[in-house]
């Protein structure tokens, strides 16, 4: 790797022919503030950038679905060219009021019956619509004390349809009025009257009398988004552990108008999932995914979790001199292509992770995130600037000093890191997504910026 090197006096020519097959160059999109006040005289700057680094996919393990993960995505994009085709399905149970519940009086008659999920905002294009549509689960095994694994579909009667609706994420976000009260937002789906009176008909001693037998009758919902628009470029958030996650049915009996009954979402009962797939085919980024590329892949696709993350080794930085490391800032830049990447829709992550890798997969924390500078002087943090073209792009920087102070005393391993996109959304499957620049893209390419001072 070529470095440019300044007031470096005798260590010129070693560490030239250390990194001399690498290559490196000063760039202006680099981090300021790097060297303090007064500190130019004795401080010495490199800037590495032969910096190997390659798109991995596999199965992420650590993504939770299930249990208390209530916070749910749901929706399809499919107009994405970058990142390709992602589709979420939401699957869930309401409970009963009590046990052994019937309906108030006799002569009841349905007026309607309502499936409603707390909204908890959106993601890509809040003016594009997006069908969903409702339907009984058939997975004998949905139960409340499962953790499920985010690629496993869950079975549902597909010839039974319950309801459907059409919104875009701007007709959610507004208060709904229900028999004239005001309620929170919430996604609503009115379902079939047949399905309102078979409610009807249900008994407290039947499939009424105790939450495992309102199982049985009623293993829960499936709620799917349609996955064959080609106009599809949002997600939802749902809530489900909010008073507005409900079944609710409208009836009068022969006595009454305006009765409802309301079976709610129960954190203690009811079974929650979300199913989360991506098609990368066709896409950017699916020509550079588990290319095992040696020299490295020149662009990097990090999207949230479950998605693609990047390994990133650094050869030979453990036989940096022995000098006193100030600052080593690696810095990451994002690739723009303008509108064509739709990166008016698609947002970028708020943060990106930066883990330390040991002895095969496993990770931990580099030693700077617990500095005295804490988890905001280690970086990770999305910023704004401006690179060569003029044009406004996202860059993450994160600090590194001690960890390659650590390298050269050999007392960690330089093994390399693992780079992914940070869910920040409280919710353990988005889809943010960014694209930057490898270990040889010119301008762009991923650097480590060093400021050192000689013992």
């Amino acid at each position: 790797m070529k470095i440019n090197f300044r007031n470096l006096s005798f260590l010129t020519t070693y560490i030239t022919l250390l990194f001399g097959a690498a290559g490196c160059n000063k760039s202006t999109l680099l981090g300021s503030g790097l060297i303090p006040p007064g500190d130019f005289v004795n401080a010495h700057d490199t800037v590495i950038s032969g910096i190997i680094a390659n798109n991995i996919l596999r199965y992420d393990s650590s993504v939770a679905n299930g249990n208390s993960s209530y916070r749910k995505i749901l929706g399809s994009i499919t107009t994405d060219p970058v990142f390709g085709k992602s589709h979420a399905f939401v699957y869930t149970q309401v409970s009963l009021p009590k046990s052994a519940f019937t309906f108030d009086g006799a002569g009841q008659t349905l007026d309607s019956v309502v499936l409603s999920l707390a909204y908890a905002g959106y993601t890509g294009d809040s003016s594009t619509p997006q069908t969903f549509r409702i339907y009984r689960m058939t997975d004998p095994k949905f139960t409340i004390d499962t953790n499920y694994a985010y690629d496993r579909a869950l079975g549902y009667d597909k010839s039974n349809l319950l309801g459907q609706v059409t919104v875009t994420p701007l007709s959610l976000r507004d208060s709904v009025s229900v028999y004239g009260n005001k309620e929170a937002a919430q996604l609503r789906i009115k379902l079939s009257p047949a399905f309102g009176n078979e409610l009807l008909q249900q008994k407290s001693d039947g499939a009424f009398a105790t939450d495992s037998a309102f199982r049985a009758y009623l293993k829960g919902f499936a709620i799917i988004p349609d996955t064959l628009l080609g106009t599809n470029r949002n997600m939802i958030y749902l809530s489900l552990n909010d008073v507005n996650t409900k079944l609710t049915v409208f009836y009068k009996n022969s006595e009454k108008d305006s009765l409802r009954a309301v079976m709610s979402f129960n954190q203690y009962t009811s079974a929650h999932a979300n199913y989360f797939a991506r098609n990368y085919n066709g896409s950017q980024a699916g020509r550079f995914i588990n290319t095992g590329n040696p020299q490295g892949d020149s662009i990097l696709f990090l999207n949230n979790a479950p998605g693609l993350y990047t390994k990133l080794t650094i050869p030979g930085l453990e036989n940096f001199p022995n000098v006193m490391i100030n600052k080593a800032e690696l810095i990451i830049t994002q690739i723009t292509a303008g509108p064509s990447d739709m990166n008016n829709i698609f947002i970028e992550p708020g943060s990106l992770s930066l883990l330390q890798y040991g002895n095969g997969d496993s990770t931990k924390v580099p030693i700077d995130y617990y500095s005295s500078g804490g988890p905001s002087y280690y970086g990770g943090t999305r910023q704004v600037i401006t690179n060569f073209g003029g044009i406004q792009v996202v860059q993450y920087t994160f600090n590194l000093a001690n960890t390659v102070q650590r390298f050269i005393k050999k007392l960690d391993a330089n093994n390399g890191f693992k780079l992914k996109a940070l869910n920040t959304s409280s919710l353990p499957i988005d889809v943010d997504r960014v694209k930057v620049g490898g270990g040889n893209l010119s301008q762009y390419n991923m650097k480590l910026r060093i400021i050192y001072t000689k013992p």
